[in-house]
């Protein structure tokens, strides 16, 4: 299941077209059918994959270049924003995985409830936006605002209270979120060493101020969760 999810994700992140994959399940359809009548198990497993690996593996191979670049340009209306919501709450679960040492994922559906948070906020006061205009000469507001970077997920109640603040009174509103990839950008915690924590903290970072050097950090950050997330086989944190 893992193996498919990560295909069906290279390919609809990356707009290929429906016919596309239409074409290749159909034409990888009587190959499977082969392989499901294979009695022995191990002989079976064998196929299987070989399958995924000159299949699967292969062609998201192929779209790996094409992929990075949708995940550069990603913003919040690149895409529907169920799908949006689902690549955050993806990369959300994956962080609480590691950060609790869970190999298998529970219910995806805990993350999708969340509300979309713009750390940036969608709409700033006069003040905050004159003191980012001031601080970022070379930025537009509109375009950092709408930033995979600048998103993240967070419950409705801290969200009501964090608004539209500056970031400085965000940060304390986001310690208080359950969810580790949100309450890392206020704060790393640090457990022991060669910890599943302190190995998902190296791939995390806390932000002491919220610039559009900080958003296209975070940006990036998140671009390397996905790539940890979506692939042929899935590697969690051991």
């Amino acid at each position: 299941m893992g193996q498919l999810e990560s295909f069906l994700f290279y390919y609809i992140f990356t707009k290929t077209p429906t016919k596309d994959l239409e074409r290749n399940f159909s034409s990888w359809a009587d190959e499977l059918r082969t392989i499901s009548q294979i009695a022995e198990p191990a002989a079976q497993r064998e196929q299987l994959d070989n399958f995924l690996a000159e299949r699967f593996q292969k062609n998201m191979a192929a779209k790996e270049p094409e992929l990075t670049d949708a995940l550069k340009r990603y913003s919040l209306y690149s895409m529907q924003q169920y799908r949006t919501r689902y690549l955050l709450a993806k990369l959300t679960q994956f962080v609480d995985m590691a950060y609790k040492g869970l190999k298998t994922p529970g219910s995806l559906g805990e993350y999708t409830v969340l509300e979309i948070e713009h750390i940036l906020p969608d709409t700033p006061s006069s003040a905050l936006l004159s003191a980012f205009v001031a601080a970022n000469p070379n930025a537009r507001y509109d375009d950092c605002k709408n930033k995979l970077g600048n998103l993240t997920l967070l419950e409705k109640p801290i969200n009501i209270v964090a608004s539209n603040d500056f970031f400085d009174a965000k940060k304390d509103e986001y310690r208080k979120c359950k969810y580790y990839l949100t309450s890392s950008i206020a704060e790393i915690i640090t457990v022991g060493q060669n910890t599943t924590i302190s190995r998902i903290n190296e791939k995390l970072r806390a932000f002491d101020d919220w610039t559009a050097t900080s958003i296209d950090k975070r940006h990036e950050l998140l671009m390397g969760l996905a790539r940890d997330v979506w692939k042929a086989v899935p590697m969690p944190i051991q």
